[in-house]
């Protein structure tokens, strides 16, 4: 029989696109992240999470929870999280679609039950293997065409806007990156895309915005803008 895999959550987070709540990172061990990742087209190409610091940290939380499992359960982090806290999100690291639908479903109904809102959550397989997971997660697209694709097939979906950056961003290699001055995106069919409010509105982050909760019927189109 297949080992199931792990997600292991924490109960708060210093980033400030998120906001501090509850977060969530797919695999106990390096093998569980790199299985859950194979076939993206992010892998080796500019995904943030293999590209920088949060492997190295998922990578501390796996030594840790060989020893201490239950301080990364959802319900310790629910219960370890601030009061502010209305989302928790979902597969920061890794892609969710390793987890049959029973246990993601139980996840947002655990999570509303604590008397937050909802689950937020992305899969970039959605076109294949993270099937399962429609109305549970966002489907991850590379272009407005597969945005097109997706939403015919019932998903809601979020995609990175490649040819411009977050405002004020003062990466190193995005700097010759045009900023986002209010263009809009429109898919072949017609489909408007929402650039994430947490990128260009002050004060919003996903904690105050929610927009991304895949139960929601709107908006289809979720863009994010290159950070």
């Amino acid at each position: 029989m297949k080992k199931p895999f792990t997600m292991l959550w924490r109960p708060t987070s210093g980033n400030s696109k998120t906001g501090n709540i509850p977060q969530g990172y797919v695999g106990a061990t390096r093998n569980e992240v790199e299985q859950s990742c194979d076939g993206c087209p992010m892998r080796r190409n500019g995904c943030y999470h293999w590209s920088g610091r949060p492997i190295g940290a998922q990578a501390s939380m796996q030594r840790r929870f060989a020893d201490k499992p239950v301080e990364y359960s959802l319900r310790w982090a629910i219960d370890k999280s601030v009061r502010s806290a209305r989302y928790v999100r979902g597969a920061v690291g890794g892609d969710p679609w390793v987890f049959d639908r029973d246990t993601v479903s139980s996840w947002a109904d655990d999570i509303r039950a604590a008397g937050m809102r909802g689950l937020l959550l992305y899969t970039h397989f959605a076109a294949d293997k993270g099937q399962h997971l429609k109305g549970l997660a966002m489907a991850s697209v590379h272009s407005t065409t597969e945005a097109d694709e997706r939403i015919r097939e019932g998903w809601r979906t979020a995609m990175v806007a490649g040819g411009l950056k977050v405002p004020g961003s003062r990466k190193p290699q995005l700097r010759n990156v045009p900023e986002w001055s209010g263009e809009t995106f429109t898919t072949p069919d017609g489909v408007k895309g929402v650039v994430c409010p947490a990128q260009v509105k002050r004060g919003v982050n996903c904690n105050t915005c929610g927009m991304c909760d895949a139960s929601k019927a709107k908006p289809k189109l979720v863009v994010f803008l290159q950070h």
